[in-house]
């Protein structure tokens, strides 16, 4: 039943002429709400939204690439709201992998009397604030029906410098990052 049907049987009289007619637009309008209601509901989850998209960014403070495909934008919405943080070499790993990329991390030691031996780098005490990442290849993604859209391409990568910028929003704010593409 339709909401001009509906609003018809709130009048103890049956409706003609211009109240007929108003009855019938006010239904629509109506019946237009509830759509866009409707509508809302798929928009207030992450993976799921469209029109909201940009908003969603806004929210998680993401900046996407000019030709970013919806369904790259919306993963990463997703992981942001998803993340919990870490310092350990693992999380920062493991959250690469989560976007497709295959990263090592070395960290850098001070040369030290009874650690270190002969022949290892004589690196100096600030140096300990220092880590590397080595990037091994792209973070690739391909075309899923339901989460891609028409017209974008069937497999695409993302360049690595929305690897660097991620690590280097999470980073400690005390280190620095040496970026190794192998």
């Amino acid at each position: 039943m339709n909401h001009r049907d509906s609003l018809k049987l709130l009048f103890p009289t049956e409706i003609v002429g211009v109240f007929d007619d108003d009855i019938t637009l006010e239904g629509k309008h109506l019946d237009a709400a509830q759509v866009s209601a409707e509508g809302l509901l798929d928009e207030m989850f992450p993976d799921r939204t469209y029109s909201l998209l940009k908003d969603w960014e806004r929210v998680c403070g993401l900046i996407p690439e000019t030709d970013a495909p919806l369904q790259m934008r919306r993963n990463a919405v997703v992981k942001k709201l998803r993340e919990l943080g870490g310092l350990s070499k693992s999380y920062f790993i493991a959250l690469a992998a989560s976007f497709g990329w295959t990263i090592t991390i070395d960290e850098f030691l001070p040369f030290m009397s009874g650690w270190s031996r002969a022949g290892d780098w004589i690196n100096d005490e600030l140096v300990r604030w220092i880590w590397r990442v080595n990037v091994d290849g792209f973070a690739i993604y391909s075309f899923r029906a339901g989460m891609s859209v028409t017209g974008e391409l069937l497999t695409w990568w993302t360049g690595n410098d929305a690897l660097e910028t991620l690590i280097e929003e999470l980073k400690p704010a005390h280190t620095a990052v040496i970026f190794n593409y192998e």
